[in-house]
């Protein structure tokens, strides 16, 4: 291990993986009822928009922590603020296509906008070319999200529905495409290290 770069992962990140467990852990409420022996056709669709937003957005949350992650005082407002929230979302579903979705549509909205911020921040920061690369792209992936489910929660109906899942699907693919700047800057993987003082995790590169 000494030849390889660590960085610990802080409590606050340990704590948001849990907030999403616990999202999961909701969202599974939705195929546990059956009709008529069967699941019905509106749970499973909400459960799986709920899982891929949920997915996706940890997804692009701990590449950033692995990334850039530091505990400087933005990124832990911001995280928190991203707990808030996703603890919201967690109950701001239901197993049917009703109004209940306006409010999960904006809150993964909002959630995506934080996430933004902090890719804006890093773009503002560093003076590191493949950084600002990196942090452009995402940016424009989050935004572009962010405007698709804000819209979809204020038109609501078909048409916003139709709008937050063009944005969700989009935002899960675009991001295949930017390995020209990632693999200049690859991110850490989890790892898990005994210590003196026991188990520790840490990002390994």
């Amino acid at each position: 291990m000494k030849n390889e770069l660590l960085k610990k992962v802080s409590m606050i990140e340990l704590f948001y993986d849990l907030v999403f467990v616990y999202m999961i852990s909701q969202v599974t409420g939705l195929i546990h009822h059956l009709q008529n022996g069967v699941i019905s056709l509106s749970a499973l669709s909400i459960f799986n928009l709920v899982v891929i937003v949920s997915i996706n957005s940890w997804m692009v949350q701990t590449v950033f922590n692995n990334r850039y992650g530091k505990s400087q005082w933005s990124n832990v407002i911001l995280s928190f603020v991203d707990i808030a929230i996703v603890l919201y979302m967690s109950n701001a579903f239901s197993d049917t296509f009703d109004r209940h979705l306006i409010g999960f549509f904006i809150a993964a909205g909002l959630l995506s906008l934080t996430l933004a911020i902090q890719y804006l921040l890093v773009f503002v920061q560093t003076k590191n070319e493949y950084d600002r690369n990196i942090a452009m792209a995402f940016m424009r992936i989050l935004f572009f999200r962010t405007a698709c489910l804000l819209a979809g929660g204020v038109l609501a109906g078909r048409w916003g529905t139709t709008i937050a899942l063009f944005g969700i699907i989009t935002s899960w693919i675009i991001p295949a495409f930017t390995g020209k700047h990632t693999q200049k800057h690859p991110h850490y993987f989890l790892s898990f290290i005994r210590t003196t003082n026991g188990l520790d995790y840490y990002y390994v590169r």
